[in-house]
């Protein structure tokens, strides 16, 4: 099965609103619920804004997190862990799996860049 990359680009903002479409039926709108549920869990610390981190992840047939690793990361050791762990917490994920087949299918690996701003 061909895996295709899709490359989220994530910019936290304390003020950000919220996406709160209830469902997950696009692969921009899931991709958009993604990122607010990682947002959702990432814990921010005043020195994490401005840094970025670049994180490889990969899912399972059943949105399950396969792995995830940090491939780039200018704010140090408890950005990384605090970017893991919200990367963790996001997954699995279910309404994922109402996509199509080759729909989900670009969900299974993913770059995604995380750069939290004020």
């Amino acid at each position: 099965m061909r895996h295709f990359l899709i490359v989220l680009f994530i910019i936290f903002s304390v003020s950000a609103c919220s996406l709160r479409q209830d469902k997950c039926n696009t692969v921009n709108n899931c991709a958009a619920k993604v990122v607010d549920r990682i947002q959702q869990n990432l814990i921010l610390e005043q020195d994490y804004y401005g840094k970025k981190a670049v994180v490889n992840l990969s899912l399972d047939n059943n949105s399950n997190l396969e792995y995830v690793e940090v491939v780039e990361n200018n704010g140090g050791p408890s950005f990384e862990e605090a970017i893991i762990k919200a990367v963790s917490s996001t997954f699995p994920y279910e309404q994922l799996l109402t996509l199509s087949e080759s729909e989900y299918a670009e969900f299974m690996e993913i770059k995604l860049t995380i750069t939290p701003m004020k």
